[in-house]
């Protein structure tokens, strides 16, 4: 026999709307004492109650089940932005259904399921780069969508970001204080806000007049890859004396490499990372970076899709959200070695 609200309400000695509100996490219209709360919860366990989200759903309220699209949840950074939503989601009585991105039609197969879900809206996070269309099918399905770093171009739909140029300046005027005119940039081709701090690299370099020194270095999406690029940097005769990684898993990457090839940071070399994912300071050394606080991120953007479906905000009417970076000194950069 399915367990109802109303056995629950029985057992307890409550109201069925009290009931209702502890376990859907809407504890307003009066006072519930921790005591209750935690008779509710233990009832309901033990009657193995479980809600029925799509009936909700199907009745025309909200389901409070939010469809969240990820791009490569092997990123550090994307795994740290969930620990944001999911801390957000539960927070306000909502919960996840999570769909991996490996194809473009991988995203339309997930927003049509959760259109059948009846998904009251959807987080993507990452670029949706290779067809547009994937991101149009969503747009005419679903009302309520926030990106998070979908930076491609201008969606019908808010974004929460980073102010990507600001994080790269922050890292290169760090390292123009310290004294280092020998930098070069190693970077990862696909997601765009990757591409927004190469290319306040290349300014800020032309700006400081050090095209001679400057040079972009590419690689894959991987601290392995970052690793091999690294080995064959540091085997030319002359390294630089600094090295600004767009993110932090390049930077690990040239760290390894570093001290494959006995060159000691950052007496040799500085390396200067961005994300400021959770183990970034217990590499050795510990790695100074660029912070845009992924799970602060994530946080917002869900608190922002939330506050859209309950006060019933169309997406196209509501503003982008940008974070500001943050410039986190460790031991990985100092200043330059004298030659």
């Amino acid at each position: 026999m399915v367990a109802r609200l109303k056995d629950i309400s029985e057992q307890v000695g409550v109201s069925i709307a009290t009931v209702s509100r502890v376990l859907n996490g809407r504890e307003v219209g009066g006072f519930i004492s921790e005591e209750t709360r935690q008779r509710i919860f233990a009832v309901a366990a033990e009657l193995g109650y479980r809600p029925n989200l799509l009936a909700r759903g199907l009745r025309g309220s909200r389901s409070s089940l939010i469809g969240l699209i990820v791009r490569d949840i092997a990123d550090p950074f994307m795994s740290e932005t969930l620990k944001g939503i999911h801390n957000a989601a539960v927070n306000r009585g909502f919960r996840l259904f999570l769909g991996h991105v490996a194809q473009p039609y991988t995203a339309i197969d997930y927003g049509a399921m959760f259109e059948h879900s009846h998904a009251d809206g959807i987080l993507l996070l990452g670029d949706m780069i290779e067809n547009d269309k994937t991101v149009e099918f969503l747009t005419s399905k679903h009302r309520h969508i926030v990106g998070v770093v979908d930076l491609k171009k201008h969606r019908e739909f808010p974004g929460v970001y980073t102010d990507n140029i600001l994080g790269a300046r922050l890292a290169l005027d760090y390292l123009w204080d310290l004294g280092h005119r020998h930098i070069i940039c190693v970077a990862e081709q696909g997601a765009y806000d990757r591409v927004l701090r190469v290319q306040e690299y290349q300014r800020w370099v032309h700006e400081h007049d050090l095209d001679e020194f400057g040079r972009v270095f590419n690689t894959d999406e991987s601290p392995r890859a970052a690793f091999a690029t690294g080995l064959e940097i540091f085997s030319n005769e002359r390294v630089p004396t600094a090295a600004f990684a767009v993110t932090d898993r390049i930077a690990i990457g040239l760290l390894r490499a570093a001290y494959e090839s006995n060159i000691s940071v950052p007496k040799q070399i500085s390396i200067v990372g961005f994300d400021n994912i959770d183990f970034s300071e217990f590499v050795i050394p510990p790695l100074t970076t660029i912070s845009q606080s992924p799970s602060q991120m994530g946080y917002a953007a869900a608190d922002l899709l939330i506050n859209m479906i309950e006060q019933e905000l169309d997406s196209r009417t509501v503003e982008d959200l940008m974070l500001t970076p943050e410039l986190i000194i460790r031991q990985s950069a100092d200043i330059p070695r004298s030659d």
